[in-house]
């Protein structure tokens, strides 16, 4: 009877848990697929390493905004954890927690940092796909 309830309450924490990541869009998964870059249509890239407090903020704000722009623009994840993805970095001479956001032929058309202000962001990737669609 014990162990059923201490199973219980566990089962019940790991949904809590998943919900918790779920509603806050932590646990929405971002594409680690560098080879979209050029097929045409903008990618912004974003440096990640895991377990970073950096890298997680910038992909927290990131996906607070993505469903609105994942129509126009892909988002993609550069991991330092996998050689593509440190190749990518090493490429743009790109640190953690930085995005670099390319031209739908491939081409870089600036480094940046994610604005920490979601309005900011906004405004940055409005200006940004205005200048290349």
């Amino acid at each position: 009877m014990v162990k059923m309830i201490a199973v219980t309450i566990a089962s019940l924490a790991a949904l809590l848990g998943l919900g918790y990541l779920f509603i806050t869009g932590i646990g929405k998964p971002v594409s680690t697929d560098l080879s979209v870059i050029g097929q045409g249509k903008p990618v912004l890239v974003l440096v990640y390493e895991n377990y970073s407090p950096t890298s997680g903020d910038a992909l927290n704000r990131l996906n607070q905004v993505m469903n609105d722009y994942e129509s126009r623009l892909d988002f993609v994840v550069a991991d330092l954890g996998v050689p593509q993805g440190r190749a990518f970095a090493d490429r743009y001479k790109l640190g953690n927690g930085q995005a670099m956001f390319l031209k739908p032929d491939g081409k870089p058309l600036r480094a940046t940092s994610i604005p920490a202000d979601e309005r900011e962001l906004r405004s940055q990737l409005d200006a940004k796909l205005a200048a290349v669609e």
